[in-house]
């Protein structure tokens, strides 16, 4: 038998993709961040040991 999905309130749909689109951001953010800190935190830890 062929199911109907449900109903998805247009506001709420709204809400939601605002905020995934606000999380993605965030770890994209955090993503780039950590990608330009790490040479600068290797190169301390190998001055460190050498």
């Amino acid at each position: 038998m062929f199911r109907m999905p449900p109903q998805v309130d247009p506001a709420e749909e709204k809400k939601r993709v605002q905020a995934d689109v606000r999380n993605n951001f965030l770890m994209f953010t955090v993503l780039c961040a950590a990608i330009r800190l790490a040479p600068f935190c290797i190169g301390k830890v190998m001055n460190q040991t050498a």
